[in-house]
């Protein structure tokens, strides 16, 4: 085990975790909390809602009605039957499988994680890298303490592009692109739950891609009495982490509190040269009224700057392992100089969600959000004085600085900025039995994306670490694309949920119906009225999909159930370049990247059937069969420097599985958790590869591992915890021909910490120790750029030169000691 920076902390971690009080295991009845049916669990998950010891919360229950269902289906509010625990952090070890299997009632697959899990979990992990402990999730991370956006994650073989993140009712996921930033988004101590929808997505969400499945991302509630909690943080790689958060309590007698919180994450890059930087701020109001009336506000900023990763290939990685990287030292002409592969990232959301009781069975949620991201993500380009081209056009001579043999090494900057306003609006009316409900999101869009160049002089430097110096030329700054891209999104839908049967039968049937209009431009030259290529200057596309589902389930028992279920589902292309050519400086005035003919939009149509079982023993297993069309698998590649992500259409594809969960409630403080999935994927369709057809059909889909899965065990006494949880993954291949893969991979973190009880102003103050990969496994952990063929393929005398594929690196061990108190 490589930990040399923090081989002390290892030894005290592996001691606290053995230590555990055997003594104090007093056999009891430990508490089961049923989440609402939107899965969010209920109070006694959050900081603010730990129980009193000693105390039983009820929830009143009508008679015909089965335990834990509403007469409309609806899961009931089960809150403590028994005791649970209290601390500064939410925890209150209630939730089975050590907050992994947070009761679920929906006729669908879904698996939630509450504060019993993500308490315990290092405090700068992403979110999505949390993930991977559920069924269906295949991911390791990149980023030992989360600053990484990119982990490879996938969810029945679906890539992250695929699956829709929303929190708070603001759509997290870029809604072009597939980038995922989840950690840019909320602090881990102010997230109450995450809900994992595998393959379909809620017919209101307000995002249309969720073709491999929804994330739903809860915060917690603010208190209604003045305190706070305070969270420092320190680990091996130089990593320290500060966290504050405070809460108003009710303010006067207005009904009105509220919390915000800072933090701030320093680490050097775990391999390579280079550090990350970010600053975080969440705040979160609520007021409510009247019977059931409440509305909320949600914001968040994130500033982020980080020396970026390379991404080996496998020949690479096996030359150099985990030291292949940027270069450390400069010499002109060197475009892999770390210094110019750097990227910035600002991120602001908000949303109000207004719920109003309109009575007579009459309700109306209405959620405006805003999502701002501005970026500037940088890469080296050497640039001839004579062989230099701005789009088509020759520059002629160019009179640059700091030129050896006649090139300038220059710093790269890709400046975007992208905004999304939109409005989720649905009305529902209970009559009976049946609940019908109508409702709209509409968005827009707007990304622009400018390159620039600025020379570097004969150290490496540059004048302007913005790009504010940038070359121009006749006036015009030198670029290779300044793209322009509008989006409008409209979806209607209407959806009717009827129980009978006492409310032990529940049918729902539901319509909805995605409109979405892009227009892109590339304000280049060469892009005018009619370029070269005889294309247009403005392109863009029109895409529609009516999309239906239905869905039963049937409660057996109070704690036993099953259900079917058949949806819908699409995703638009999913990147703004597919629509504009893109240039280079060195491409000798053509394309390096041509705009693509009329993309398709993939869909999907999927059937699921399933099973779940409440109580002591919790377990739940669904089987799934997905048939896609127009499959896209996004991949991401370099022009010169700069990566830009391209969506590849596979055409057919045919996912078959099945996936299982088992958890216990809390036995003498201990709660085992075990998740499996098995999957068949094929790809149905051969790949054009030029003007060739590659043998594709009957192969395996990439990122696809045919057994994958997860196991742990969690103890917590109400002062010592800990647990060990161990992910695991097969091999899965990176090329459409299955002609390399990335070996199967296990992946174990440990997590051991003492809760104090009060003291004077301080609320359970707590010491925690957090080890990831504690085994030191060296492992790729998923696919960066995929590739059609790795080695050279003949077909039909024609023969198809390979490629290699690209791969992310996982992270070698992280220590992490917190200590935490509430106040």
């Amino acid at each position: 085990m490589v930990l040399n920076p923090s081989r002390k902390t290892l030894i005290l971690c592996c001691t606290t975790f053995i230590a555990l009080d055997t003594g104090a295991l007093l056999s009891r009845a430990l508490a089961q909390t049923t989440p609402p049916h939107d899965a969010r669990h209920d109070r006694t998950a959050t900081s603010q809602g730990t129980p009193k010891k000693g105390t039983t919360a009820k929830t009143a229950k009508t008679a015909a009605t089965p335990a834990g269902v509403q007469a409309d289906g609806k899961a009931e509010v089960l809150t403590v039957h028994a005791n649970g625990i209290s601390s500064a952090t939410g925890v209150t070890n209630t939730t089975p499988g050590g907050g992994l299997m947070a009761v679920q009632t929906a006729a669908r697959s879904q698996s939630g994680m509450t504060r019993d899990y993500i308490a315990k979990q290092s405090p700068a992990v992403a979110p999505g890298v949390m993930l991977s402990a559920m069924p269906g999730v295949v991911g390791g991370a990149s980023d030992p303490y989360g600053g990484s956006t990119h982990d490879g994650l996938t969810v029945r073989g679906l890539t992250q592009g695929e699956i829709g993140f929303v929190m708070q009712g603001i759509p997290l996921g870029d809604p072009v692109n597939p980038n995922i930033f989840s950690a840019d988004m909320v602090d881990n101590e102010n997230l109450s739950a995450v809900t994992l929808t595998q393959g379909s997505s809620d017919i209101s969400a307000p995002f249309y891609s969720a073709v491999g499945g929804q994330v739903k991302m809860d915060t917690i509630t603010p208190s209604s009495r003045f305190g706070g909690l305070v969270d420092l943080s320190y680990g091996n790689n130089n990593m320290r982490r500060e966290f504050i958060r405070l809460d108003s309590g009710e303010i006067g007698h207005t009904g009105i509190r509220a919390y915000v919180s800072y933090s701030n994450n320093h680490y050097d890059q775990w391999r390579g040269p280079g550090g990350v930087d970010r600053s975080h701020i969440d705040f979160k109001a609520i007021k409510e009224w009247g019977d059931g009336n409440s509305i909320t506000a949600n914001f968040g900023w994130n500033h982020q700057t980080a020396q970026s990763l390379r991404y080996p290939t496998m020949a690479q990685y096996q030359e150099f392992g985990n030291n292949y990287n940027w270069d450390t030292s400069y010499t002109p002409g060197d475009t892999s100089y770390h210094k110019f592969h750097t990227t910035q990232r600002v991120d602001t959301l908000g949303s109000l969600q207004l719920h109003l009781n309109l009575h007579h069975g009459l309700t109306l949620d209405v959620t405006p959000y805003y999502i701002a991201d501005a970026g500037m993500y940088n890469g080296g380009e050497n640039l001839s004085a004579t062989g230099s081209y701005q789009g088509s056009q020759p520059l002629g001579t160019l009179d640059l600085p700091y030129a050896t043999n006649g090139v300038t090494t220059a710093m790269s900057f890709d400046h975007e900025f992208e905004s999304t306003g939109g409005i989720t609006t649905q009305l529902s009316w209970k009559k009976g039995n049946n609940t019908l409900s109508v409702g709209d999101w509409y968005a827009y869009l707007q990304h622009s994306e400018l390159e620039s160049f600025t020379p570097a002089d004969y150290t490496g430097g540059v004048s302007n670490s913005f790009g504010n110096d940038a070359i121009k030329v006749n006036g015009q700054i030198l670029t290779g694309y300044n793209i322009n891209f509008k989006q409008q999104t409209n979806a209607l839908f209407i959806n009717d949920r009827y129980a009978a049967l006492h409310g032990k039968l529940i049918l729902e049937a539901g319509f909805r119906e995605v409109m979405i209009s892009r227009i892109a431009t590339n304000d280049i030259p060469g892009e005018n009225m009619q370029d070269q290529s005889g294309g247009p200057y403005l392109n863009g596309g029109n895409y529609a999909e009516p999309l239906p589902e239905v869905s039963a389930t049937y409660f057996i028992t109070p704690h036993d159930q099953i259900y079917v279920n058949g949806t819908t589902s699409f995703r638009a292309p999913g990147s703004e370049e597919i629509y504009v050519d893109l240039w280079d400086p060195n491409g000798g005035g053509v394309p390096t990247m041509q705009r693509q003919a009329n993309p398709k939009s993939e869909f999907a149509i999927g059937e699921e059937v399933g099973y779940r079982h409440k109580g002591f023993v919790n377990f739940s297993l669904a089987a799934f069969n997905y048939n896609l069309v127009h499959h896209q698998v996004n991949s991401s590649n370099y022009i010169g420097t700069e990566l830009v992500t391209q969506p590849i259409d596979m055409g057919g594809e045919t996912i078959r599985g099945f996936q299982a969960e088992i958890g216990l409630r809390p036995w003498h403080h201990f709660s085992p958790y075990i998740a499996f999935q098995y999957l068949h994927t094929t790809i149905d369709s051969n790949f054009k590869e030029g003007n060739v057809y590659l043998p594709t059909a009957g192969k395996t889909m990439v990122m696809s591992p045919t057994e994958s899965g997860s196991a742990g065990i969690n103890y917590d006494n109400g002062h010592f915890f800990g647990n060990l949880f161990v992910s695991w993954a097969g091999r899965q291949y990176s090329t459409f021909m299955n002609d390399q893969s990335l070996p199967a991979y296990a992946v174990g973190n440990i997590t051991a910490g003492y809760r104090f009880g009060n003291f004077s102003y301080l609320k359970h103050p707590q010491i925690q120790v957090n080890v990831t990969n504690f085994a030191n496994a060296h492992y790729l952990s998923g696919v960066y750029g995929y590739t059609a063929n790795a080695r050279s393929v003949n077909v039909g005398g024609t023969t198809v030169n390979g490629s290699a594929p690209t791969y992310f690196v996982g992270a070698t061990p992280a220590v992490i000691c917190s200590v935490t108190t509430g106040f």
